[in-house]
């Protein structure tokens, strides 16, 4: 093992754009790691509807018709948490350290991309001479929320052989089920034409603060800046007229959104008392500014809970096993206006035998009769990622035999579970590839924080389960 899996943890963690580094710097360190390793390496690189991704693919053993245990994890961090204090970092943004107190290791993106690397250091252990069947590592570029790059890489050579385990913070657990999710972007656009700004008193700035979580630990964890966002709104209308100018609000669409920015004109000169966590602030003389689009808006907002309110009975949660019933069905986590146009992301958590085509064809036919009557408005609806549901299956005995023997020689308690986050086991498993998700990282309630942690004694453990793995499905000595 050329590094231990803590100092390679921090090397990881340090390696994000926003601590001043190059971006290609996550990849080029991942390559050195596979190098040192004794892999083949092989980059991909991918362009989607709205995401470029990247795939390293490193592979160990002799090809020929052995089985290879694919080693599946993703090395992206997601946009930065709201509010971000990273007061447990010593005023540090972002900077990842060891928090010997707490017994965790600190640092944004600790959830994904710390697998990755334990997987590469656990391979890295065996010789070539060693593998009767060969091991393959997958870093693949994405999160939850902006999906990977797996699709292309099931799609860039011959069907997939073998067996999968998928990276995803598990809390240590061996998860067989999880539910499914689609996102979709829905966007209004109004054709153009020749208008006028109204004439108002008041031009204003106003900022809502919200925290960031996982949408489905929101309630608990999360403060939704949209919704305060829109219910600043509301206040304001009840105090005078008002003209929503621009709005853009929320990260990612499974998220809370952690911050809410608009700019509103009115027929007031001074702006009413709207509670903690709004400020406000008058917009300078001769700054430009864009036109209305508040109708546009409310025309956005009946066009969602419209599609929402005819798919939601329909997206299958029931049929997930018990413990991967996600508790919010439908999220809104990101909107934004634009000069003619108002976007949102929504996701949409399904259970088997749900696909994106009954999900998309049933949202786009009630946006369209919401909008029956509203002339010179565009609807445009595109899928930003599809993943299907994880659903235990009997193709999955052999592995998961394994990986109940692994665990327990890792010092873990072999607990077959299951999940909410969703992981991209159930695209390999539709592609014949037996796939489980495991993982190291306490689960959705540290992703999106600005305290954002992973247990170090998961770091210790596993890596030994990775090593266990290897050792029983692709040495003799298994």
């Amino acid at each position: 093992m050329p590094i231990s899996p803590l100092t390679a943890a921090l090397d990881m963690l340090g390696r994000d754009s926003r601590l001043g580094t190059n971006a290609s710097e996550t990849v080029s360190y991942l390559m050195d790691l596979l190098y040192y390793g004794e892999f083949d390496i092989l980059e991909q690189v991918s362009s989607g509807e709205a995401y470029e991704r990247v795939n390293l693919i490193g592979t160990k053993g002799h090809e020929g018709h052995d089985e290879p245990l694919w080693l599946i994890g993703l090395f992206n961090s997601s946009a930065d948490p709201a509010p971000s204090r990273w007061a447990s970092l010593d005023g540090k943004a972002f900077s990842p350290r060891v928090d010997t107190a707490a017994g965790v290791i600190r640092g944004l993106g600790a959830n994904a991309k710390l697998d990755v690397v334990l997987k590469i250091l656990a391979a890295s252990r065996f010789r070539l001479e060693e593998l009767v069947r060969p091991v393959y590592i997958a870093a693949v570029s994405g999160e939850e929320a902006v999906g990977s790059g797996v699709r292309s890489l099931l799609a860039s050579g011959p069907t997939p052989r073998g067996v999968a385990l998928v990276g995803a913070p598990t809390n240590l657990e061996l998860w067989a089920d999880h539910p499914g999710c689609v996102t979709l972007r829905l966007e209004l656009t109004r054709r153009l034409r020749h208008r006028r700004m109204p004439p108002s008193r008041g031009f204003f700035e106003v900022e809502v603060d919200g925290r960031s979580a996982h949408a489905q630990l929101g309630r608990g964890l999360g403060d939704d800046a949209i919704a305060a966002g829109l219910a600043v709104l509301s206040r304001l209308r009840a105090h005078g007229e008002l003209r929503l100018l621009e709005l853009e609000a929320g990260e990612s669409a499974n998220r809370v959104a952690g911050r809410c920015r608009m700019r509103i004109a009115t027929s007031f000169d001074e702006m009413p008392d709207l509670g903690p966590g709004v400020v406000s602030r008058p917009i300078e003389d001769g700054a430009a500014l864009p036109f209305p689009v508040g109708n546009l808006f409310k025309a956005w907002l009946r066009a969602r809970d419209a599609g929402v309110a005819a798919i939601r009975e329909r997206l299958g949660i029931p049929r997930n096993a018990r413990g991967a019933r996600p508790a919010v069905p439908v999220w809104t986590g990101h909107l934004k206006t634009h000069r003619n146009a108002v976007e949102g992301h929504l996701t949409f958590w399904t259970g088997p035998g749900v696909g994106v085509q009954e999900v998309c064809e049933g949202f786009a036919a009630a946006v369209q009769n919401a909008l029956v009557g509203v002339e010179e408005v565009e609807v445009d609806i595109v899928v930003l990622q599809d993943r299907p549901p994880l659903a235990a299956s009997e193709d999955d005995g052999p592995l998961r035999d394994l990986a109940k023997s692994a665990m327990r020689a890792a010092g873990l308690v072999p607990t077959v579970a299951a999940g909410t986050l969703t992981s991209d086991a159930g695209l390999l498993r539709a592609a014949g590839v037996p796939s489980l998700v495991f993982g190291p990282g306490r689960g959705a309630g540290d992703l999106y924080r600005d305290d954002e942690s992973i247990p170090l004694a998961h770091i210790d453990a596993a890596y030994r389960f990775y090593v266990a793995l290897i050792e029983r499905w692709c040495t003799r000595r298994g």
